[in-house]
């Protein structure tokens, strides 16, 4: 049997692919646009994020260098965070491969904490 689409707002097939297509060169465009403004002093960038305590896992913030998120600020003339030097000599550094096994990937930084404010 043929399976269908019972939505009555989905578009029909035939259209998905012109219209993904003009999407995607409208986002090409303004992201060449974007690199095409850089400053003579460039952002610095990071990206941080928090991790509350769970079950899974202690309270924690995590910096990502993974490769994508470094070549977007580059390709707009930012500046990474060196965090291999920014984070030295923090007790309980944990580095890892953004993607587990793949060193191209990247590197992830998790930064735990002690869990109480100051």
């Amino acid at each position: 049997s043929r399976a269908r689409n019972t939505s009555s707002t989905s578009l029909p097939f035939s259209t998905w692919s012109p219209r993904r297509n003009q999407s995607f060169a409208a986002t090409q465009t303004l992201y060449a646009q974007a690199s095409s403004g850089k400053s003579a002093t460039p952002p610095l960038v990071a990206w941080i994020n928090f991790t509350p305590k769970s079950a899974w896992s202690a309270e924690s913030f995590v910096v990502s260098q993974a490769s994508y998120k470094t070549r977007m600020v580059t390709d707009v003339g930012a500046t990474n965070l060196n965090a291999s030097t920014a984070l030295a000599g923090i007790a309980g550094l944990m580095v890892t491969d953004a993607v587990s096994g793949k060193p191209a990937s990247g590197k992830t930084y998790t930064i735990p904490t002690n869990g109480t404010k100051t």
